[in-house]
């Protein structure tokens, strides 16, 4: 057989020497083909192991069926039962009589709710009636699976056939598996006898009801998927010219083979059949006429202390013994490794790139400081190095020439080449301006330290979570752009064939805030920033990694969880069959499920790299991912070494490249020359006037039902970033993750529907679409902005993506100039409770509604300023409260004011109490209802004089 470069997940370590330097790995080249066997072997056991989802549809199992995943022999860190939330539940085995028990040997799930099942009972009984306690865990956490320390219970031979463990409390309760052994240690006599539960939950299964032993297990194996993945793996590269007869024979010699195989067929005679097929699978893939190139560009990366979707990209969570490597001649007998990183001081490489002659390597790296981590206030960054901060750099694929583009106290990554020349990437230099864009990217260079800004639902001084967004840069670093305005993290840009940036980013505006992870795209001067997938899609939760194809109009990505590191399940998106939900998306990676949206499995994909349609190469883990919380550095859960480099292809082969045994293997990428994308011309005038206009044609496209000329103004309400890092402080109105907001005004909608007017550029913004009763019909629950000098035209409000614009007619708003804003009313801008709300309401309605009213029923609502907030929401049963509260979608005619009892009494013929709202009165209260009742709109006392000012600058400007 011929011998590959491989390591198996948990081989041993080889070190290379090579005429070009020091290699990642010691010892002799190549791995022998034993290695490579224990690799897919491994695969197998992984790949196919039971998983955390949820329950499909259809019946639910019986407490008999689920029970049974605790004796199934299946020991993967998930759990192999579930029961329901419920006072004491409990699991119980029947082991068929009376035996001697030497001890039991638990294994838990290994994630975060492991602590669950840290005090739990142990019962026995001899006839299924009465139960004794004979032990309880004495509170310490325990695992299994992850570190191999599962706990371990010593009964000393008591007598029992029924072995009860009991959940005290109100809790959840479920193991990973549980064994028992008799005094002489010899079988595990639990293994597939009958078990039962006190209840079933969402997460029950049906688990097989007897399993044999492991022994016998391990004598199975996949030869007919092999076999059928094979043939299609043949069928595939025929298609592309490649002549695979040879080893597709050798596949249909096995197949051929398996049907005469008898059914007592001894383990040895199937693991011949079983290699025969893998090794002629493995030289197909390697021999794909799209494999041409020799060497492949990685990084060997531990996985951050902190698992989430956004901390994973500081500096200060990352861990050390990072570089950068080749891995060339793989395709030959004798592969090598080599790191162009040598020298360098001990810490993290990031998410490289290759310029498109395939000469240059762009990357991000940071120091690794121990100390960084455990630094109680990361919000004073004055006071860590610069170095612990990700940097972007530049060097030859040599490793000389190495040019650092990036400095200061900011985490700039994902650095990608861009046509022109110029580069992009992800950078925390946003920061709290209300305007970004040229000025203010400029700002953090020469030593200037600028503050950051934060997300809205997480964090705290010892974890902030400063936003990211794309920023553009020079080939030399010297000049900066922030060419987005948005308010929230974007992630994982690239650029794609037609020159545009695909990347993700984070839209929670007045919704909640966990699965919307959307896909968007922007040209690469900022401008023209529109959906591509997803804006109320919830699973996948996270659409990231998006790149374009090769001779292909799909895109590639990974559906990611929220609350963990980039990973999941691979998948093609084909925007031709829509923009929302599944119908555009072909799973590729079936065996994995979208992360935290549908559950969980023992694997993950990540960092694919397309080399067409059907054919990746991708980093694959043979762990779960792991949970959201703060792990230490050598945390079994969290473990540095779950990555390795593979070839995949869309019939579900897996053939490894190179593993580690010590530390992750990530972001391949092939060492060629490669197309440049269409280059895109720059439109703008970065030192032009900072505003832009918008042209909408026709709000009525996609508002449903409404009446033409229903509609008469649209609202733009700008969203300020959060300057603090406290989670979810301070609380702005009903939600504690509203987004702030402050209203620029209102501009006209014409009889045909177009609206044509001036914002601010740099800002992020949202609209209203207002009838002509000044009510609010329908909102966005995403943000948009403009670039200086630009003009930003949509078709209508909520239409369809790739709609086709309207040529009837020219919209009238064109005829004219572009609209100015014409403010709200005082305490919109900024947006305050006590300005907008409370002086029409000591106008109107304090003199009945206070606490000394003649009036008890007036009195009782108290409408003075230190209660009239809270007694307004609250009135009827908290219905303003209600409708304020956050809400994934917004539909036509779904607003506060509209829908709002107290709006509705204000506004009766009659009056109420007497009393009519006069017009100031009307607008002040609808304008803080229909922006969901905040009781401010900004996040500091700072921030609000900012937002005095801004106003003062923008007057002349664009208001009227």
């Amino acid at each position: 057989m011929r011998r590959f470069l491989i390591l198996s997940c948990s081989l041993i370590c080889i070190v290379l020497a090579t005429e070009a330097g020091t290699l990642c790995m010691a010892g002799t080249p190549g791995l022998t083909s034993a290695q490579i066997e224990a690799d897919w072997l491994h695969q197998d056991e992984v790949r196919v192991a039971k998983t955390g989802a949820k329950r499909p549809a259809g019946p639910p199992p019986t407490v008999e069926q689920d029970a049974a995943g605790g004796v199934d022999g299946v020991k993967n860190g998930q759990w192999g039962f579930h029961t329901e939330k419920e006072d004491d539940p409990w699991w119980q085995v029947d082991l068929g009589e009376a035996t001697s028990i030497g001890r039991l040997v638990l294994f838990n799930r290994c994630d975060g709710c492991a602590s669950r099942s840290a005090r739990l009972k142990v019962l026995l009984s001899v006839d299924g009636a009465g139960f004794t306690e004979a032990y309880q865990l004495d509170g310490t956490t325990f695992y299994g699976h992850s570190d191999k320390k599962p706990a371990v219970v010593d009964l000393a031979g008591v007598k029992a056939r029924y072995v009860r463990l009991l959940q005290p409390g109100h809790e959840w309760f479920h193991l990973d598996e549980v064994e028992i052994y008799t005094p002489d240690d010899k079988r595990n006599i639990a293994l597939g006898k009958p078990a039962t539960q006190s209840s079933i939950s969402e997460w029950s299964a049906r688990h097989t009801d007897v399993v044999a032993p492991p022994e016998l297990l391990q004598q199975q194996y996949a030869i007919n998927q092999v076999v059928e993945r094979g043939m299609k793996l043949a069928e595939s590269l025929r298609h592309l010219g490649a002549d695979v007869d040879s080893q597709a024979a050798i596949v249909e010699q096995v197949a051929q083979q398996l049907q005469k195989l008898p059914a007592d067929a001894s383990g040895e005679t199937q693991r011949e059949l079983y290699m025969q097929a893998r090794w002629a699978v493995r030289r197909m893939t390697l021999d794909n006429p799209l494999v041409d190139f020799d060497t492949i560009l990685f990084v060997r990366r531990a996985p951050p202390m902190f698992p989430h979707m956004s901390d994973q990209f500081y500096g200060w969570w990352s861990k050390p013994g990072g570089s950068i490597c080749l891995l060339q001649g793989f395709k030959g007998d004798s592969p090598k490794v080599r790191s162009i990183t040598e020298g360098w001081d001990d810490g993290t490489f990031l998410r490289p790139d290759l310029s498109y002659d395939g000469k240059k390597v762009l990357f991000a790296y940071c120091k690794f400081y121990p100390e960084v981590a455990h630094v109680g206030n990361k919000v004073v960054k004055e006071d860590l190095p610069e170095d612990a901060f990700y940097q972007v750099f530049e060097m030859n694929l040599d490793g000389t020439g190495i040019r650092q583009l990036t400095h200061g106290r900011y985490d700039d990554f994902d650095a990608r080449y861009l046509p022109g020349g110029d580069i992009i990437f992800l950078s925390t230099r946003k920061g709290t301006s209300l305007q970004v864009g040229k000025a203010s990217a400029m700002a953090t260079v020469d030593d200037r330290m600028c503050v950051d800004s934060y997300v809205r639902c997480g964090g705290g001084n010892s974890r902030p979570v400063a936003v990211f967004t794309l920023h553009r840069m020079t080939p030399d670093g010297k000049q900066l752009q922030a060419i987005s305005a948005f308010e929230n993290f974007e992630w994982t840009p690239s650029i794609m064939a037609d020159g545009r940036i695909v990347y993700a980013r984070w839209d929670y505006i007045d919704r909640f805030n966990g699965p919307f992870i959307s896909l968007w795209s922007t040209n690469p001067d900022g401008t023209n920033s529109q959906l591509v997938y997803g804006n109320y899609t919830r699973a996948p939760q996270a659409v990231f990694e998006a790149q374009s194809i090769p001779n292909s109009n799909k895109l590639v990505f990974t559906a990611c969880a929220h609350h963990s590191n980039l990973g999941g399940s691979l998948g093609l998106l084909d925007r031709t069959y829509g923009t929302e939900l599944e119908r555009p998306i072909t799973r590729l990676t079936p065996e994995v499920p979208f992360p935290e949206t549908e559950g969980s499995a023992d694997s993950y994909y990540v960092n694919p790299h397309p080399l067409s349609e059907e054919f990746f190469l991708v980093a694959w883990s043979d762990k779960r991912l792991p949970g959201h919380s703060r792990f230490a550095i050598d945390d079994p859960r969290n473990p540095s070494n779950t990555m390795g480099i593979y070839f995949y292809d869309a019939s579900g082969n897996l053939e490894p490249l190179y593993r580690d045994p010590k530390i992750s293997c990530m972001n391949p990428i092939p060492v060629r020359p490669r197309p440049r994308p269409n280059r895109l011309p720059d439109l703008v005038d970065w030192d032009a006037p900072q505003e832009g206009r918008f042209l909408l044609q026709d709000v009525y496209q996609g508002m449903g039902p409404i009446e033409r000329g229903e509609i008469a103004r649209l609202r733009v309400i700008g969203v300020p970033p959060k300057v603090q890092p406290q989670m979810n402080s301070p609380v702005l109105g009903v939600s504690a993750e509203d987004p702030g907001k402050f209203v620029l005004g209102t501009v006209p909608v014409e009889e045909d529907g177009s609206a044509y007017f001036r914002v601010p550029s740099g800002v992020p913004v949202l609209f209203q679409a207002i009838d002509r009763d000044g009510l609010a019909l329908q909102t966005m629950r995403s943000l948009t902005y403009v670039q200086p000098n630009q003009t930003l035209a949509c078709i209508g409000c909520h239409d369809q993506r790739d709609s086709t614009p309207i040529t009837r007619h020219m919209p009238l708003a064109l005829l004219r100039e572009p609209s100015k804003l014409t403010l709200d009313p005082s305490g919109s801008w900024p947006l305050r409770y006590d300005e907008l709300v409370q002086p029409a309401l000591d106008r109107l309605c304090v003199r009945c509604h206070r606490p000394d009213s003649d009036d008890a029923k007036a009195a009782a609502l108290d409408l003075t300023p230190s209660k009239s907030y809270d007694n307004l929401l609250s009135y009827a049963d908290n219905d303003l409260q209600k409708l304020s509260f956050e809400r994934d979608r917004s539909y036509v005619g779904d607003m506060p004011a509209r829908q709002s009892k107290l709006f509705s009494l204000l506004t009766e013929k009659e009056g109420h109490a007497g009393i009519q709202l006069d017009t100031d009165a009307r607008q002040r209260l609808i304008t803080w209802m229909d922006t969901y009742a905040h009781r401010q709109g900004s996040f500091s006392p700072e921030q609000e004089e900012q937002l005095r000012k801004f106003r003062v600058e923008m007057a002349e400007m664009l208001l009227e």
